[in-house]
């Protein structure tokens, strides 16, 4: 079976194993119904280490067992243009993953799965050859994931897809045309409060939208965590 090369030049851990659930240097997604099925680009976020393990966090930072099921969406992003490579990689994930088990406190709108994700991206160093290294924000983080990821499998794309068609089915079945024009209203009335919460705090540089966190406000005495290892 085919699983599909990654884009990475490097000789180790450059596979994507759809059977496995393994994306290396990967941003990972997942939807969250009935959210997503009124608004597709609302869903739960990921990132995996260089061997593909999946890191998620809503509250606690769960590893190779992703909230709201396996991935159905990724974009893989390569450890050849980060200095250091796999090690560096999985060092800032490890860093990262020890800041929001001992950090924020998890929520909605302010500090979310994004912001574990975008800590992580802008923890990286600069890519070889750039001065500065690309600044992620939450605005930025989804509509590169909607635009770009792949779906993992064609299960994965319908169980991202299929919610939406049901619902308008079942408006259909239960009122016609009225209820279809119905659900598409309140999709357009969420799609609207979602789009304007999370441009207007990006814009005004609310910290979460950014995954920023002062580590100073974590207890000092918090033991460095290990991401467990796969056997």
């Amino acid at each position: 079976v085919d699983h599909g090369a990654s884009r990475f030049p490097d000789p180790h851990h450059t596979m994507v194993d759809h059977g496995a659930s393994r994306y290396p240097a990967s941003i990972v997604w997942t939807p969250i119904h009935p959210i997503t099925a009124f608004c597709p680009y609302v869903g739960h976020i990921g990132v995996c280490s260089s061997d593909g393990v999946t890191h998620d966090w809503v509250g606690m930072v769960n590893v190779d067992n992703m909230a709201f099921g396996s991935p159905t969406r990724y974009m893989q992003l390569g450890v050849s243009s980060v200095d250091g490579g796999e090690e560096e990689w999985d060092r800032k994930l490890d860093e990262t993953v020890h800041t929001f088990n001992w950090g924020p406190l998890y929520n909605f709108v302010t500090y979310n799965c994004h912001s574990f994700v975008l800590h992580f991206l802008n923890s990286l160093p600069p890519a070889k050859g750039r001065a500065v290294a690309r600044q992620w924000s939450l605005v930025t983080l989804c509509a590169t994931v909607f635009f770009t990821g792949r779906f993992t499998s064609v299960c994965g794309f319908l169980s991202t897809v299929l919610p939406v068609l049901i619902l308008y089915a079942i408006a259909w079945c239960a009122a016609g045309l009225a209820g279809v024009a119905t659900a598409f209203r309140i999709a357009l009335w969420m799609n609207a409060a979602f789009i304007a919460w999370f441009c207007l705090a990006t814009a005004c540089g609310v910290k979460g939208m950014y995954g920023r966190w002062d580590s100073r406000r974590q207890d000092a005495d918090a033991p460095l965590q290990q991401v467990p290892q796969e056997a």
